[in-house]
């Protein structure tokens, strides 16, 4: 094959941010309902686990290499022992990130 069928060969690569085009399911589709999880299962006072550690340092990374010393929060992962204080440093660290807030969509009115 020579270079120039080569290059029509390949197939096209997708823009990023363009959607997937997706085939509707064929057939019967069969939904699954997920019960609530009880109140009981949130609790701020739950020491964190190794996923949330690991989450932690990759944050506290993120605001190191990003951040000037003066703009950081300041909490090292080793200091938050539990998911309330986790919760609190995840969200003030996204704040400072993130300044730009998800804009709403407009919803369409009926007329």
């Amino acid at each position: 094959m020579n270079e120039a069928a080569r290059e029509n060969a390949r197939p096209k690569k997708r823009r990023r941010g363009s959607p997937k085009r997706i085939a509707p399911p064929a057939g019967d589709v069969t939904f699954i309902s997920v019960p609530k999880p009880p109140a009981s299962a949130f609790n701020k006072d739950r020491p964190i686990g190794c996923l949330l550690q690991a989450q932690l340092r990759h944050i506290h990374h993120a605001e190191s290499a990003r951040l000037p010393k003066e703009k950081r929060d300041g909490r090292l992962p080793e200091d938050i022992r539990t998911e309330g204080e986790a919760a609190s440093y995840i969200a003030a660290v996204t704040k400072i990130l993130h300044p730009q807030r998800r804009k709403k969509r407009k919803t369409k009115t009926s007329s």
